[in-house]
């Protein structure tokens, strides 16, 4: 600090009674710490907070921070004014933030469109877009398309809790309580990504919130429908989609993993379909036994390619996309089935089929859950309700034996 420095007690008598001198003179206040008054020859007389900063350079460095001009008069700052905001600089110097750092750091702050091309380059497309991470990538773009990108400028810092809150809410109202729920999932496995590997130094405004209510599906294939289900699967052009429906029947699988069925994997002599850890989704291996409607698929299909039992057109991979097919499917059972409307039955649901006929045929849930490669017997609860079955014999044959009960009571009572 050039020139001389004096310390007294501030007050608007002391500050103004100053005189200005030929050099710049500098006044510390002896009552409230860092603050400082600088007058110059010109008489110019400036409120300022004076900090060293720890580590910048050997032995520190201080800090000027200007507050405001005191005049005398109601167009500068007063004594408490400064005395308040210099209270308030220092505090925020305290908590380890230089304020011109932060107003540079602001300005360098993460975005939300950052965050999105973070966790895009990172976990979901990847280096190569012909290999992507995830393989549901581009509904990770459409959910932010839809609903994020217009607060891509958005500094993170303000996404705050009630913002994503106002999001969801938002969501929830224009696109349905799944939509809303399948955004929150997306941006807090964003914020968490950009936390833990590129150190965001904030708390994740979208772990609080909570997810809407939503319904468990119930479609799937009865009995009675399988037949017309089969004739409109026969029927498509698409007989390589048509294989792939078939499979997921017979077997349970999803269809992720049809699809992208190889030779190396199949045993067919032991009639058993391996899925390494690497390719499940619970991450473990999984064996599936090839029943002989799968077996006969499975043998009509070899020759067609070395490493893919469903190779793409140029035969480099599997094919990724049978949407078109399956929609020609339901229109042609919808049409054989006479019903109003094309049912709302996804190829997912068809593993709900085949889990569904199991329990209905007396297979019991942790047998089920074996087949589908479930973790937990939660996840086959969903299939509960199918057993009525099983219990209406039980109830039948208690009450049976309740009402022979009766009728023995009662006739021993009239013999007597």
């Amino acid at each position: 600090m050039a020139g001389k420095e004096t310390s007294l007690r501030f007050t608007k008598t002391a500050l103004t009674a100053i005189a200005p001198t030929d050099k710049r003179a500098w006044y510390r206040d002896a009552k409230t710490a860092g603050l400082a008054l600088c007058v110059t020859p010109a008489g110019t007389k400036t409120f300022y907070v004076i900090r060293r900063v720890a580590g910048m350079g050997r032995s520190g460095n201080t800090e000027f921070i200007r507050l405001g001009a005191f005049t005398g008069g109601s167009d500068g700052l007063t004594v408490e004014q400064a005395s308040s905001a210099a209270r308030e600089k220092l505090r925020v110097l305290n908590a380890g933030e230089s304020v011109r750092a932060a107003s540079l750091t602001r300005k360098d702050e993460m975005t939300v469109g950052d965050i999105w091309a973070i966790w895009k380059s990172e976990r979901a497309v990847g280096p190569n877009p012909d290999k992507p991470i995830k393989r549901s990538w581009k509904k990770d773009q459409r959910l932010y398309d839809c609903h994020l990108k217009d607060r891509a400028k958005r500094r993170v810092s303000e996404i705050t809790a009630p913002v994503a809150s106002k999001i969801f809410s938002g969501v929830t109202v224009a696109s349905g309580p799944v939509e809303a729920n399948h955004v929150k999932r997306l941006a807090r496995a964003m914020w968490n990504h950009v936390i833990k590997h590129h150190n965001l130094n904030i708390r994740n405004p979208w772990t609080t919130l909570k997810d809407n209510y939503e319904a468990a599906r119930e479609e799937w294939i009865r009995p009675e429908q399988m037949p017309a289900l089969f004739k409109a699967v026969d029927s498509i052009s698409n007989q390589n989609a048509a294989d792939v429906v078939r499979l997921c029947l017979y077997t349970g699988a999803r269809s992720g993993n049809v699809k992208a069925m190889r030779w190396d994997q199949l045993d067919l002599t032991a009639a058993a379909w391996t899925i390494g850890s690497a390719h499940h989704k619970n991450k473990r291996i999984h064996t599936i036994p090839l029943v002989p409607a799968a077996m006969e698929v499975l043998n009509r299909r070899t020759g067609l390619n070395p490493n893919w039992v469903f190779p793409s057109a140029n035969g480099n991979s599997h094919i990724s996309d049978i949407y078109a097919a399956w929609k020609d499917v339901l229109a042609i059972y919808a049409k054989a089935s006479k019903m109003e409307a094309v049912p709302d039955v996804r190829i997912h649901d068809l593993r709900h089929t085949t889990a569904s006929w199991l329990v209905g045929q007396g297979v019991s849930l942790p047998m089920v859950g074996k087949l589908l490669g479930h973790t937990t017997t939660i996840t086959t609860q969903r299939y509960a309700h199918l057993e009525n079955d099983p219990v209406r014999d039980v109830l039948n044959k208690i009450t049976a034996a309740m009402g022979a009960k009766t009728v023995d009571t009662c006739d021993a009572q009239s013999d007597t």
